[in-house]
Formats: structure tokens, C-alpha cells, sequence
């Protein structure tokens, strides 16, 4: 049984030196990374990555864990990055791809909230949420959680209903035509949220014929 857990050396690698693991399944929103990039640059803390020998390239690496931080820390210009050089082979590579890069937890909303009152004391909301990749609205709602109060009201909105119908080709080319007329100089916004602009203006014209 073991009893300890064995040091772990962290080297200060080339970052032109590491490569990404061509099987990495694991995606990060836009949104988290910009957060991961945020964090970076402010702080320049994170936790090393793992990486193996390349595998055909000589004095190169492999990562098998921190692929986002790795892309991170080059779009911040840094040169070298601290790594945890593991022994393993291709199985082994793609177990870790697989386990590590999959340990995603879940918060405790509870102490999510805690957390959030105790930085409110330490940043304004804006800069805080910024900081977190949160809107304002969902740092102050945990703020209020954490502190017992009512939390802030958000406008409800309509609920949205659906309408779905079948139609010939001509019909659908005709009421297509009406509703690019019907549109006019309106050529913002989603092909959906125009198209059901100009079927409420074409129902609206109806009625107040």
C-alpha cells in the first residue's frame, strides 16, 4: 500500500519545445479560456502541465494534460512553461488524455456562493465577474445566496411558443418573396428573427386592412 506521495520534479520546458496531443478530444468554451487567459495574465499562476517524450521527434514533448493552458501562455508571449514530465507510452498517453482532461467537477453552489461574497469584499462586482467570466447579474445573485437575501429580480421573459406548417414549393417561394419585401431595409439580426419580423408585419397589415 502506498503510504506517500512521491515528489514530482516540475521542469521549466521551451515552449516551442511542447506539442499538442494529436488525439485530445477535450474542447474549452471561449468564454472559460478568455477567463484562462484573464487569470494569466493577471496572476501568472497555473498548474503545470503533463507531458510525455515526444514520441518521433528528438528532445521535443508531448502533452497529455493542459492543452488550453499551453495556448494560453502562448498567446500571452511567454517562452517557457512549467511541466510535469511523465513515463508513458501511446495506451498510457491516451488513458491520460481521456482522465485527466475529463476530471471536470461540478460546484457546490453553496460554497460557490461564499466564495463570491468573500471577493466581493475585495473587488467590485463588474471587475470581479470580469475576472470570472460571470455576467454581473449571476455574481450578485450568489453574492445574495451567500448572504440570505432575496435574490435580484430578472425580467421575466414571454415564454416562446412554437408554429410549424407544411407548404408547396410555390407557396413557400411566394411567402418568402413577401417577406423579404416586408423586411425591407431590416438586414440585422438571426435569418429566423427576420423572417418572423416580417410574418408579424404581414399578419399586423392584414388586420388593420
Amino acid at each position: 500500500m502506498r503510504t506517500h506521495k512521491p515528489q514530482q520534479t516540475i521542469f521549466s520546458l521551451p515552449i516551442r519545445q511542447l506539442y499538442p496531443h494529436p488525439d485530445n478530444a477535450n474542447r474549452m468554451p471561449k468564454a472559460k479560456f478568455d477567463t484562462l487567459v484573464r487569470h494569466l495574465e493577471a496572476t501568472g499562476q497555473y498548474e503545470p502541465l503533463v507531458v510525455r517524450s515526444h514520441p518521433t521527434k528528438k528532445h521535443r514533448w508531448q502533452l497529455l494534460n493542459g492543452h488550453h493552458r499551453l495556448r494560453a501562455l502562448r498567446q500571452l508571449q511567454y517562452t517557457v512553461a512549467d511541466c510535469v514530465v511523465f513515463a508513458a507510452d501511446d495506451k498510457q498517453s491516451r488513458l491520460y488524455l481521456l482522465n485527466l482532461n475529463g476530471l471536470v467537477g461540478r460546484d457546490n453552489v453553496y460554497k460557490k456562493a461564499r466564495l463570491i461574497e468573500q471577493l466581493c469584499g475585495c473587488f467590485n462586482r463588474r471587475d470581479l465577474a470580469k475576472r470570472l467570466g460571470e455576467s454581473k447579474t449571476a455574481v450578485e445573485k450568489l453574492e445574495a445566496l451567500s448572504k440570505n437575501q432575496p435574490l435580484p429580480k430578472t425580467p421575466a421573459k414571454p415564454p416562446l411558443l412554437p408554429m410549424s406548417f407544411f407548404m408547396t414549393e410555390s407557396q413557400y417561394a411566394t411567402i418568402t418573396r413577401a417577406m423579404a419585401k416586408a423586411n425591407g431595409e431590416n438586414t440585422g439580426g438571426p435569418r429566423s428573427q427576420k423572417r418572423l419580423t416580417a410574418l408579424c408585419q404581414m399578419a399586423e397589415a392584414y388586420l388593420n386592412e
